[in-house]
């Protein structure tokens, strides 16, 4: 079934939402292209959760929760997408058809950077914890809350990922 806009004014949670949902933005830009390694996809998925939240917004009782809310909602899209990565075969048309000279910020970076290189090549669930973890700067506990992981399912994700990245480095598959 289709969302129809509605023509009534926007509740007070909704008029709530647009204020805090426009300071997240260039956060949650980066975030999700972090997490999916592509700017594009990136603006996707923060639309996408943009929806979601917007849809659910009188569910969200206290505003000071909103940042993590927003992000487990963002993190559900992006973990949508990555699972579908896996079954479905994407194939960048941007290489061979953009004459623009417009690079992908986050394609640049991963390019670049070995460390991002070594995060991309993780399972998505792994991926997932680094970033939120090293790169949005989260405590254990937030990374957990926002992907609805028991604390110990976090820690040992994390343990597992830098295991992955440190054998890539001696391996010699990646260089710093």
């Amino acid at each position: 079934m289709r969302h129809v806009p509605s023509t009534a004014a926007p509740s007070e949670a909704h008029r709530r939402f647009l204020v805090l949902a426009s300071e997240e933005l260039d956060r949650l830009y980066r975030l999700a292209g972090l997490l999916l390694g592509s700017g594009p996809e990136a603006q996707d998925a923060v639309g996408d959760a943009l929806e979601r939240g917007w849809q659910s917004a009188d569910s969200l009782r206290n505003g000071g929760d909103f940042q993590a809310w927003l992000d487990r909602i963002l993190v559900n899209v992006c973990r949508d997408r990555l699972r579908r990565r896996s079954h479905i075969r994407f194939i960048a048309l941007a290489a061979y058809h953009d004459r623009s000279g417009q690079v992908d910020p986050y394609q640049a970076l991963a390019e670049r950077d070995a460390l991002t290189e070594a995060v991309a090549r993780l399972p998505p669930d792994e991926r997932m914890v680094v970033v939120l973890h090293f790169w949005h700067d989260l405590t254990l506990a937030a990374t957990a809350e926002r992907l609805n992981w028991p604390v110990g399912t976090v820690k040992s994700r994390l343990n597992r990922a830098l295991g992955r990245i440190r054998e890539g480095l001696v391996q010699g598959e990646l260089r710093l």
